[in-house]
């Protein structure tokens, strides 16, 4: 009860009145006494874990009970860590996407833009076609000088 209310007054302060919290946020139905819980739910059913249950993950390994921190991973103290609560035996945690979905959408897009480009630049650049150009030719000039007909 003593962190409730703790909680409580922080949240009085950053949201007065709870002002611009919707009333559905877990943090306002647990401080309003509005949870409803009924005994036939099950635990399994729940997102609550049981301490002796649970194993936490970090970086794709399982902690070991009874180990510090700094003996899996050194005494790095500039690294953020995700750590990931699960069920003792449930396996490790689903990895998260490294981008989003609409960032992957705008990568597809832009390598299928740079790729019709490239398509088309090699369909362009299919044989010498400047080389047959008037201003291509190398005896231009010279016929030119000579007068037998060249175009500068």
């Amino acid at each position: 009860m003593e962190q409730i209310d703790l909680t409580r007054g922080l949240m009085m302060m950053a949201y007065p009145g709870f002002h611009g919290l919707a009333e559905w946020e877990p943090v306002c139905v647990i401080l309003e006494n509005k949870e409803e819980f009924d005994e036939k739910i099950s635990m399994a059913l729940t997102d609550d874990l049981e301490p002796a249950q649970t194993t936490l993950w970090c970086v794709s390994k399982e902690l070991q009970r009874g180990k510090h921190f700094w003996e899996q991973f050194g005494k790095n103290e500039k690294s953020k860590m995700i750590m990931k609560a699960t069920k003792i035996g449930g396996g490790a945690p689903v990895k998260e996407p490294m981008i989003d979905e609409e960032t992957h959408k705008k990568m597809l897009a832009f390598y299928h833009k740079k790729n019709e480009e490239q398509k088309k630049l090699e369909e362009a650049d299919d044989g010498d076609h400047h080389m047959s150009s008037g201003w291509a030719d190398s005896g231009n000039m010279k016929r030119a000088l000579h007068g037998t007909g060249g175009e500068v």
